[in-house]
């Protein structure tokens, strides 16, 4: 190792030109790293959402979602399918198994949806397919048009902005939402029709016929060569007046517009409505590309966008800005990057106090050094810079100064021998070469298996051993190789000799402090030497009470640690509105406008805008719920030092969501409390964490739907009673609510009398009430649908009423045309009021319901504890209903499949520190004793969570698995030193306690730059990040007591194992052997 050392000595030119490049390209990198809110992350869901307009619930499960789920039958690694058959709507969901080939399966999902095509109703549109990402979910910002005009003008100039928002660097697709789809309606009078003995279907069948146009060829004249066509395509409202429908006997001709009440330009009847407080808007959504920056790209588009306004500020156009995702960057870089430097400030003074001014220098610069070449690294790799990147470095900020505290410690012990500055350097670095690496490869090796996490989760977390790698790395390069140059270059000349326990750089305080605690130190040291048996015998029992403690908690069986997946911040929040059956869209896009206005009526530092949709409705677990009686607010909060909550001084979000649930409900309550059309609200967060759903999911599953209702009766009113479920907060469930349908049923002899099928009966209806296209209608410069259709009586400008009202009018429209009288609609088919499902919901196939609620914030109450009494109380109640099973999903499937990666991770991580450590001692021992320190550190991560009450994440879990590799790292020094005594022929004792005397310092001095670090995010200064606090709080308690432990319960552990070596040598008769390292 001294020929590497001096080698690096000599090439000190070089290395300070490499030392300034990483550093000007980390800088280069830092500017062009893309910036988002959160890495991308592929969930592996499709949804395939296909429209039957006119359909029951149950024609849309029976002929619709069955035929989807039958095709789909057999595809591999499919975890679930999950369907919801409402009115007009069939909602299938398909989630692929964990870290799966994602595209090629939905590649052969679509080939085997596409390829029944046929074998679903004509009349049904194309199924549609969206795939689950979060780039789809999250725009970087959606710009809102809002004005009191007409929706046509609104996309006019949503075109216009659009185009330009597509030409800023960085924008990968702009979408537009909101705008209402125009045709062209010509409207049939039903009283005309019969009264010129005119069909339906004639009409339909006269436009169609005159609005084709075909190309036939080419035609050549001498040199000139001509295109011909044949027919043409109607372009104005006069043409489609003229259509003859037919010629009369007295030779007069009977055209479309004696027979119509209106011809023109409309629109088709809108599936979803948007709003932005209140108002009419069009949404463009904005999404970048993968290697955009969120916050440059976000600014530019509000610059052009308040260009644009100013431009149409006479035409009372404004501009809002929703989801906002700088709002999100913003805050969490400015919480972060205030610990990261508050963190790093405490990391140098500690520094200064323990090793001086110009060492703490020396060590620090290793800081930012680290962080850059991370970046580089970063940027390389293709990844961005976000929140979870940001977390990482603050997690290490305290961690990669260890290795140059180590090396310029042993330097400066050398140099307090009386050797020259280049030899004690050239002696120092070699010495302790060999355990550095070793400790940072054990902490890498730590991180590393947190990448074998499966699913959405573990691509959430991804990022976090990734970016904590290349940083440990990055300082790594720098303590070997660029640190030695620096003390040669930049280190004292002279230094002071060493004394007892203030070995290394000696400050005037720290002598104060370091010599009076190694006197104690040594003495309580000499206390378990004396007593190995009754310390091991006493460890091992607290160790096996967390372990207790922990499983307790985690399992659900005694909650004494309060469990949460992740409890994550937010910067919006949700407003589901549920209408009762039958709610009509437009009344549903009343009730979400004033909720809206009821919502930013609160002021902008309570909210900034309130987006409202009518028509479908964003779930907790990212699921859309479609239809005409479903609506949504999401209300976007101001940045976090702009909010002012009126309910709490301390701007507590879990509070401010409980204030606005029941804020909410009260204006409900006082607006539609005596209507029958009396909405139900959900008010739930946009969580900034992973995916889970919600924090209690049960799925109620068996052979038919009234087996189903009945067990998930008992359950719910057993999850609404109990008093263990007290903390339960909006309990509800998907069944079905009742409603009426009208039903045209045939009449099977007049049907067969007029040599038609049931089928042609039904396709009559559904002409009569949806229209029948009838081509496309060209129209300044695009092309619209053409569609021949009933009149209504509400449709604008209809002034006389006439047309169809109630539903019993289509019954006197004439179908078939007949030689005495045309045949009308009521002759084949009879008229039905019946009660029906709004929806039919199923779990691989099976009909199932779901019973989910959220947990109180603060509350104990924990998905693992609702799971182990919900099992223990199905399973008494089980044999009353025979085929019905139950399963969970939401917050604690996603729970448990983390963590159970998560012990997988663990103990590979193990496995590997071991291996690494086997190697280089050369021993079977000695690498369990430096493993033990996890065991110390897992101590304190249980009883640090007791003490304090804080709540165990899974960010509390993966500080557990970092630790794993950070813990261990003091005693692998300490016992390396031991080695090194013993070699020197030391006694065992003497070995023992001047390894201890020597590296006691060092220990410490790591240990508290690592723990002050993180202390700043741990309690929250400058500022409080709820995601992440909980584990750099485990990471700190777990740290103090593994160091704590190390210092205390690895000599003893030495002296144990060195002892059991001994006898075991005597007994097999071997000679004593050098220690080996």
């Amino acid at each position: 190792m001294k020929r590497v050392v001096r080698y690096t000595i000599r090439q000190a030119v070089f290395l300070n030109v490499v030392f300034v490049l990483f550093i000007v390209a980390g800088i280069f990198s830092l500017f062009t790293t893309p910036v988002e809110n959160m890495p991308p992350v592929d969930m592996g869901r499709v949804f395939i959402t296909t429209v039957y307009y006119g359909a029951s619930a149950d024609d849309v499960e029976s002929l619709v979602t069955s035929k989807i789920e039958d095709a789909l039958d057999g595809i591999k690694n499919v975890e679930y399918i999950q369907s919801r058959s409402l009115r007009n709507y069939s909602t299938v969901e398909v989630k692929f198994v964990d870290d799966t080939d994602y595209r090629a399966l939905y590649d052969e999902l679509r080939f085997r949806v596409l390829n029944i095509r046929n074998e679903l109703p004509p009349e049904a549109d194309e199924p549609l397919f969206m795939y689950a990402d979060t780039q789809m979910w999250m725009p970087v910002v959606a710009v809102n048009i809002v004005g009191d005009i007409p929706n046509r003008s609104l996309k006019l100039l949503a075109g216009e902005l659009k185009a330009g928002i597509l030409e800023i660097p960085g924008v990968r697709e702009v979408s537009l939402s909101g705008e209402y789809e125009k045709e062209f309606h010509a409207s049939l009078d039903p009283v005309k029709l019969r009264r010129f003995g005119i069909t339906f279907d004639q009409v339909a069948e006269a436009v169609r016929s005159a609005n084709t146009k075909i190309p036939t060829g080419r035609f050549r004249e001498d040199s000139t060569e001509f295109m011909l066509e044949a027919g043409s395509r109607l372009s104005s409202q006069q043409e489609v007046l003229d259509v003859i429908v037919r010629r009369d006997g007295d030779g007069n001709f009977l055209r479309v517009g004696d027979l119509v009440t209106s011809a023109v330009i409309s629109y088709r009847d809108p599936d979803v409505i948007s709003s932005t407080n209140g108002l009419n808007t069009l949404r463009l959504l904005v999404k970048k590309e993968d290697s955009g920056n969120s916050i440059r790209i976000a600014e530019a588009v509000k610059d052009l966008s308040r260009r644009f306004e100013e431009t149409h500020a006479r035409d009372g156009i404004t501009i809002e800005f929703t989801n906002d995702s700088t709002i999100e960057i913003k805050d969490s870089v400015r919480t972060l990057s205030g610990n990261m430097l508050l963190g790093m400030v405490l990391v140098t003074i500690v520094l200064w106090i323990t090793l001086g001014f110009r060492n703490a220098m020396l060590t620090a610069i290793g800081i930012p050094f680290s962080f850059l070449c991370a970046i580089i690294l970063i940027k390389v790799t293709g990844q961005s810079i976000n929140t979870i990147s940001l977390f990482s470095f603050v997690l290490v900020s305290g961690i990669i100064v260890d290795d140059a505290v180590i090396i310029l410690e042993n330097v400066y012990r050398h140099m307090q021998m009386g050797k020259s500055r280049q030899e004690a350097v050239t002696d120092g670095v070699s010495e302790v070469m060999l355990p550095v690496i070793s400790s940072s490869l054990t902490t890498i090796l730590a991180f590393v298996p947190m990448l074998i996490m499966t699913g959405s989760t573990g691509e959430f977390f991804s990022v976090i051993p990734k970016a904590v790698s290349y940083a440990l790395a990055a300082s790594l390069f720098e303590a070997l190789f660029i640190l030695p140059i620096h003390i040669l270059d930049w280190g004292p000349k002279r230094i002071a000799p060493a004394t007892a326990g203030n070995e290394g750089p000696s400050h005037h305080l720290t002598s104060a402090i370091f010599a009076p605690l190694w006197g104690f130190y040594r003495r309580i040291l000499g206390i378990l030497l004396e007593h190995k048996a009754a310390t091991m015998v006493s460890l091992s029992g607290i160790f096996l009470l967390a372990l207790l403690i922990l499983g307790l908690s985690v399992t659900g069986i005694v909650p004494l640690i309060n469990v949460k997946f992740f409890p994550g911040s937010y910067f919006r929040y949700h407003l589901a509105v549920i209408m009762p059956a039958g709610t009509s869209i437009e009344r549903t896009d009343a009730v979400v406008r004033d909720l809206s206005r009821f919502i930013v009526s609160m002021g902008r530092k309570q909210a900034l805008s309130a987006s409202g949709a009518a028509g479908f409705y964003e779930d907790e677990d990212y699921s859309l719920h479609s239809g005409h009686r479903y609506g949504q607010v999401v209300v976007t909060l101001p940045e976090e030092k702009e909010r002012d909550f009126p309910e709490n001084p301390g701007n507590d979000l879990m509070l401010h969501l409980d204030y606005i649930r029941e804020k909410v409900n009260d204006f409900i309550e006082r607006k539609y409390g005596g209507s029958e059309l009396k909405p139900y609200l959900k008010v739930f967060p946009e969580n900034t964490g992973p995916p889970t759903g919600k924090a209690v999911n049960v799925r109620i599953s068996g052979n038919t739907m009234s087996e189903v209702i009945r067990a998930a009766d008992v359950l719910k009113q057993y999850l609404g009673s109990d008093e263990d479920f007290s903390d339960l907060q909006g309990l509800e469930d998907n069944r079905a609510t009742s409603q009426r349908v009208v039903k045209y049923i045939p009449r099977q002899d007049a049907v067969f009398e007029y040599g038609l099928t049931p089928r042609a009966a039904t396709s009559l209806v559904a002409g009569a009430l949806n229209g029948r296209y009838a081509g496309e209608f060209r129209t300044r410069g695009e092309e619209v649908d053409l569609l021949v259709r009933l009149a209504r009586a509400d449709d604008p400008g209809n002034n006389r009423g006439a047309g169809i009202s109630v539903p019993a009018d289509i019954l006197d429209v004439p179908v078939i045309e007949n030689s005495s009288s045309p045949v009308l609609l009521g002759d084949l088919v009879e008229m039905k009021y019946l009660n029906e499902p709004t929806i039919r919901t199923r779990y691989n196939g099976k009909p199932t319901i779901t019973i989910s609620s959220d947990i109180k914030a603060g509350s104990n109450l924990s998905t693992s504890r609702v799971q182990v009494l919900v099992e223990r109380f199905f399973e008494n109640i089980a044999r009353e209903h025979p085929g019905v099973t139950i399963s969970f999903g939401g917050e604690f499937e996603s729970t448990k499949r983390a963590y159970t990666s998560l012990v997988f991770a663990f103990f590979i991580a193990l496995l590997c520190i071991y291996m690494v450590l086997s190697s280089q001692f050369k021993d079977y021992f000695q690498p369990a004793i430096i493993i033990s320190a996890v065991a110390f550190a897992l101590i304190g991560v249980v009883f640090g969570m007791l003490i304090t009450r804080s709540t165990f994440t899974i960010g509390s879990f993966l500080a557990v698995v970092g630790l794993a590799g950070v813990a261990v790292n003091d005693s692998l020094i300490l016992i390396d030193f031991m080695n090194r005594r013993r070699r020197a022929g030391a006694p065992l004792r003497e070995a023992v306690i001047e390894a201890c005397s020597v590296r006691m310092r060092p220990v410490l001095i790591t240990t508290v730059t690592t723990i002050l670090g993180l202390l700043p995010m741990a309690i929250g200064i400058p500022g409080k990040s709820i995601a992440w606090s909980p584990m750099a709080t485990a990471f700190v308690t777990g740290l103090s007591s593994a160091t704590l432990l190390t210092l205390l319960i690895v000599p003893v552990e030495y002296e144990l194992s060195e002892t059991l070596r001994l006898f075991l040598r005597r007994v097999t008769g071997r000679h004593d052997k050098e220690v080996q390292t």
